[in-house]
């Protein structure tokens, strides 16, 4: 994470070292979210049945805003998307993007007794496809880079953000002229999330603008009148499904992104919780990786969140379970972390010499 100055103040078009510690504390947020989801749809499986629950809501937000981030955290002003830096870029990808994840896929489908060949082929690669997908986001994106070098590459981004998200509507999903086992074995599903990732770029790109329209009370009253009136009503009957969805998002990322921004000083490394979750944020891809061993999938058998919605109560105990199984996952990192070739194999840290 780069920014320029002391204090936390991002300037377009400038570089420095010190990370941005708000960032960190919302990557930390969504792990968070990500972890207490799974909760919710794996263990009380409140999720497609039609019950209460916030994590639906929440869900309008989650990945978005992880590819936000991670389309944030990419961007860096001077960088030239020549052959050389694609070259030495993906060099520093694969080990954390592909290999790692590979190896704690096949660990997972070793001590659960899955099929490998089935996990491989299918859509959510048993849970391990963001860092999958994330890669593929990263071609396109070097993709486009690589071959518009000027101001026409930011419209080109947005425009194949904007192409990707419509595969959301199910008309264009089910006459996709590519073979079925291909889509899913890309994970195509999932690209429609490529609109986050550049929204997410450009807002680093552009990050002195984007301060200025945050600051103006139109944009944040817009979002949150969008996002609140937007859930408590049905405008798909007014509005196509995937333009709902797509508004819900954007404007429930901002909402959430303009929160840790206005309060960083309550996520700065002066409190306990902006240590806590900036830690946490520094730790996602350790936690995405040990997460799915440590979900109690045995129980299923409770259902009474199920059978008798309480939406507040069910949303507390998950992230009760996501916080412990989030504290067992960075336990387990930090041990994996005293040996530097297991640190490099397992979660792609670059070994020193």
């Amino acid at each position: 994470m780069e920014i320029q100055n002391t204090s936390n103040t991002l300037q377009s078009g400038q570089t420095g070292t010190k990370r941005i510690e708000y960032i960190d504390a919302l990557r930390g947020f969504t792990m968070f979210l990500v972890v207490s989801h799974h909760i919710s749809n794996l263990c009380f499986n409140v999720l497609g049945n039609g019950v209460p629950t916030l994590t639906v809501y929440l869900l309008q937000i989650r990945m978005p805003l992880f590819f936000f981030i991670s389309g944030f955290v990419l961007y860096k002003s001077g960088v030239v998307w020549n052959f050389e830096h694609i070259v030495k870029f993906f060099k520093k990808k694969i080990p954390v993007q592909l290999i790692s994840p590979f190896i704690f896929f096949f660990l997972f489908t070793w001590v659960f007794k899955k099929n490998l060949l089935e996990g491989i082929i299918a859509d959510g690669k048993m849970g391990y496809w963001f860092t999958y997908v994330l890669f593929e986001y990263f071609v396109l994106y070097a993709i486009v880079r690589f071959f518009i070098r000027n101001k026409w590459a930011d419209w080109a981004l947005v425009l194949l953000g904007i192409c990707l998200y419509a595969t959301k509507w199910p008309f264009l999903k089910n006459y996709m002229p590519v073979p079925l086992n291909l889509l899913s074995f890309l994970s195509f599903e999932h690209w429609y999330y490529f609109f986050f990732f550049v929204m997410g770029t450009l807002f680093k790109k552009y990050f002195e603008k984007v301060e200025c329209m945050l600051d103006t009370q139109w944009l944040i009253t817009i979002c949150i009148l969008v996002f609140f009136v937007g859930n408590a009503f049905e405008l798909s009957q007014i509005i196509s499904g995937t333009v709902e969805s797509l508004l819900l998002s954007v404007s429930g990322l901002i909402i959430v992104f303009s929160f840790f921004r206005k309060k960083q000083a309550l996520f700065s490394k002066e409190t306990k919780l902006g240590r806590v979750m900036q830690y946490t944020g520094r730790r996602t891809l350790d936690i995405y990786l040990i997460h799915y061993f440590f979900i109690p999938y045995n129980l299923s058998f409770f259902t009474l969140f199920k059978d008798h919605p309480m939406p507040i109560l069910e949303f507390t105990v998950s992230s009760v379970i996501a916080i412990i199984i989030i504290a067992a996952c960075l336990l387990i990192s930090n041990i994996i972390r005293l040996s530097p070739f297991l640190e490099h194999w397992l979660f792609g840290v670059k070994r020193t010499t």
